[in-house]
């Protein structure tokens, strides 16, 4: 099989494939099935039936296991969820109480609140963005020893919100 005959069977069948896996998955993993079943034919044109009119029935059998692969690996998530759903505490005994983590999102977001426009800027480019410190800088305009001393006096500002925030959630008998 030739690149022009791939390209033929291609615009022939390819939409007829997309149908047949639609009606099974959904438009976006049909998409996934026409892509790989044409990859595999590629792959194996080499081995293609000897008579070009057995070509389609080829194709379709190669578009056929995969739609069976998709469902296949579909169902093992659904159950693989469904067993984590039903046995997820037993799976994971070492995971963090969740109230712990509500109390630590709503203390972080009250943080967050009271951080200038500044303060929130400089966080995001020294915590979130995965940039070192002479990108970080060079994105503020400032040198890579002002930009440190901006963090360290950051960390020191979330520090002390921090610790009011544990004292005012105390007080209130909200304790953490």
């Amino acid at each position: 099989m030739g690149e022009d005959e791939f390209r033929l069977l291609y615009a022939r069948l390819g939409a007829q494939i997309f149908s047949y896996a639609a009606v099974r998955l959904s438009p976006e993993q049909a998409k996934d099935v026409v892509n790989s079943t044409f990859e595999v034919v590629w792959h194996k044109r080499d081995s293609v039936p000897a008579e070009p009119s057995q070509w389609p029935a080829w194709i379709f059998g190669i578009g056929k296991n995969h739609v069976l692969q998709e469902l296949q690996r579909v169902r093992r998530k659904h159950h693989d969820n469904r067993f984590l759903a039903e046995h997820g505490a037993d799976v994971d005994a070492g995971a963090p109480d969740i109230a712990d983590i509500v109390a630590h999102s709503d203390s972080g977001r009250r943080i967050w609140d009271q951080l200038s426009a500044a303060e929130r800027q400089l966080l995001n480019l020294a915590f979130m963005n995965d940039l070192d410190k002479a990108e970080a800088a060079a994105l503020l305009d400032i040198s890579v020893t002002a930009y440190t001393t901006r963090v360290s006096r950051l960390r020191q500002r979330i520090a002390s919100l921090d610790a009011a925030d544990g004292e005012l959630t105390t007080t209130e008998g909200g304790g953490r």
